[in-house]
């Protein structure tokens, strides 16, 4: 199978607008592996900013 390259965005909510707070670019083979590898760094980025982290993934 062939990896794709996915772009992901951690982004924090704040009066209804997301704002990026990291970015980073992920090969997988489907969106559900990519979501896999980079769950683990948005629940470290929760720890650290003691706020909710959303995960958006583009291709």
């Amino acid at each position: 199978m062939v990896e794709m390259l996915f772009e992901v965005d951690y982004a924090l909510k704040v009066n209804g607008n997301f704002y990026t707070v990291f970015k980073e670019f992920v090969f997988a083979d489907s969106v559900s592996e990519c979501w896999s590898k980079v769950e683990p760094i948005r629940q470290e980025l929760e720890l650290k900013n003691k706020q909710q982290i959303h995960i958006f993934i583009g291709d």
